[in-house]
């Protein structure tokens, strides 16, 4: 039989992991920033992506879904980590939110969502993360344990600048009209973190030169993609409402590349035995079908169930604003999805190290074995 070498990784600057972990929010970015003035109406550009939001965002929460209870389900009662994230976590977070819901309690439910947006900030910053170690790996670049906790500090220090940026001082927020207030931090809070954006970003840049020089060692282009992308979502300098809209979008898309890659090699290796027909027919099934499943799932949870129990009128509205039940189901979406991401995509699992790291028998390794 035919061996075949593994796979090399481009890292060229114009490869579409590049475009689709960060290299496409960055020039949107700059795009809003040269062709659109901030004052622009926002009504078209929030439509467009609401309908984006149904074709990309939603399946992204769903597939990992589709992951944990699906790829994983043996783990769950396996393992304490996994049985957290499948049961322990999704219960107490819906008993919290029903509680709300039916007590009209706007005062938990305010916090429930500042408490959702302070774990979407570290979600977004762990899978940023993830995107350059991930890349990196593919391309046989590794990072020391020291040089890892540079760059996610460095990150986290990014995101919590952003957070701070609606929590210093008074303010009020609305989440499909829930009110909802701000920490009232004092100021100096968020000047400190402008430094430790600054200092830690320095130092991730000479990191790299060193790492350059001692080991002849280029960072991976998707990577360095990534990297950027956050600082294009959350430095304030580079805000612009229409481009905020789109930014959930990106964050999907960056996640849809691991998942798909993920699924592709992971249904590639299953049947890479097969012949012509079979093969074809098991790749629709079982790729087509993850693609298909993780898409309806996200238009159920996300559109038609909790909008249609809103419309049913059962006396929620009026604390809990105009969508209460479409506001708890995004809630318990998003926080859940943070735990079930914390523990899918981590470096043990065996799983994401042999089809991510080392990506499984291509299309050419089945043409190879056939013609042994």
């Amino acid at each position: 039989m035919k061996t075949q070498t593994a796979p090399t990784f481009n890292n060229s600057y114009l490869s579409w992991d590049v475009l689709l972990m960060g290299g496409l929010s960055i020039i949107f970015c700059l795009g809003f920033w040269v062709f659109f003035d901030k004052s622009l109406s926002l009504f078209t550009v929030s439509q467009t992506a609401a309908t984006l939001a149904f074709i990309v965002n939603h399946p992204h929460f769903l597939s990992s879904y589709m992951l944990l209870y699906g790829d994983f389900r043996k783990k769950i009662l396996k393992s304490k980590r996994y049985f957290f994230a499948a049961v322990i976590a999704p219960t107490i977070l819906f008993a919290i939110l029903v509680s709300a819901l039916f007590n009209q309690n706007q005062a938990l439910m305010g916090h429930i969502i500042t408490g959702m947006f302070f774990l979407v900030g570290w979600h977004y910053v762990k899978q940023i993360f993830g995107c350059v170690i991930v890349s990196s790996a593919q391309r046989k670049i590794y990072y020391k344990a020291a040089e890892r906790k540079l760059m996610l500090f460095n990150l986290f220090t990014v995101w919590f600048m952003s957070f701070l940026g609606s929590h210093v001082g008074n303010g009020t927020f609305e989440f499909y009209g829930i009110p909802h207030h701000s920490l009232q931090l004092p100021p100096w809070t968020l000047q400190y973190t402008y430094w430790g954006v600054a200092l830690s970003a320095a130092l991730v840049v000479i990191m790299h030169i060193q790492k350059y020089i001692r080991e002849g060692v280029k960072p991976s282009a998707p990577g360095v993609a990534a990297y950027a992308a956050l600082y294009a979502w959350y430095l304030p300098t580079l805000s612009h409402p229409g481009f905020g809209y789109l930014i959930p979008l990106f964050h999907s898309l960056q996640y849809l590349a691991f998942v798909w890659l993920l699924k592709k090699n992971q249904v590639s290796d299953s049947i890479k035995d097969l012949h012509e027909v079979k093969w074809r027919q098991a790749w629709v099934n079982k790729f087509g079908g993850f693609l298909l499943g993780s898409f309806i799932l996200g238009a159920l949870f996300f559109e038609y169930i909790p909008k249609n129990l809103d419309a049913l009128e059962l006396g929620l509205k009026g604390p809990l604003g105009y969508s209460p039940f479409l506001a708890s189901f995004l809630l318990f979406i998003n926080i859940h999805h943070y735990f079930i991401d914390n523990v899918i995509w981590r470096s043990d699992n065996e799983v994401v190290k042999k089809y991510l790291m080392q990506p499984a028998a291509s299309e050419t390794t089945r043409q190879s074995n056939k013609a042994a």
